[in-house]
C-alpha cells in the first residue's frame, strides 16, 4: 500500500451550509492528521466538522451522530487547529459548516491505495 501525504482539502466556507471538505475516493483510505479553521472576520466564528460514512442519507435527524466537532469557536482574525488522527474508508465525506463566510478550512493528511 503506498501512502500519498497531501493537502486532503481546502475550502472556503459558505455560512451555515455544510459544504464538502474532502471526499475519499474510491478504493482508496484516508488518514486524517490535522485540519485547520481559519477565521478572517473580525468577530469570533462557529464551525462544526462532520464525517459522513458513504451512502447515509443527511438529515437534520442523522447529522448529528456524524458530528466529530460540533459548535466550537475559533476567535476573529484567528485558527484553530485540530491535531488528531482519523482513518476514513472509502468514499466517507468529511464536510464542515460555519457560522460566517469568512471561514477557510483545510484538512491534511494521507490517502492509502
Amino acid at each position: 500500500m503506498a501512502n500519498s501525504y497531501k493537502i486532503l482539502g481546502q475550502i472556503s466556507q459558505t455560512a451555515n451550509t455544510l459544504s464538502n471538505v474532502y471526499v475519499v475516493p474510491a478504493s482508496t483510505a484516508a488518514i486524517v492528521n490535522s485540519i485547520t479553521i481559519t477565521n478572517l472576520s473580525a468577530s469570533n466564528a462557529s464551525y462544526s466538522i462532520a464525517a459522513i460514512p458513504s451512502g447515509q442519507v443527511i438529515s437534520t435527524a442523522t447529522l448529528p451522530k456524524y458530528f466529530v466537532i460540533r459548535g466550537a469557536t475559533v476567535p476573529a482574525g484567528d485558527s484553530a487547529q485540530l491535531d488528531f488522527v482519523m482513518t476514513l474508508p472509502a468514499g466517507t465525506v468529511l464536510a464542515a459548516n460555519g457560522s460566517t463566510s469568512s471561514l477557510s478550512i483545510s484538512a491534511f493528511g494521507a490517502e492509502v491505495a
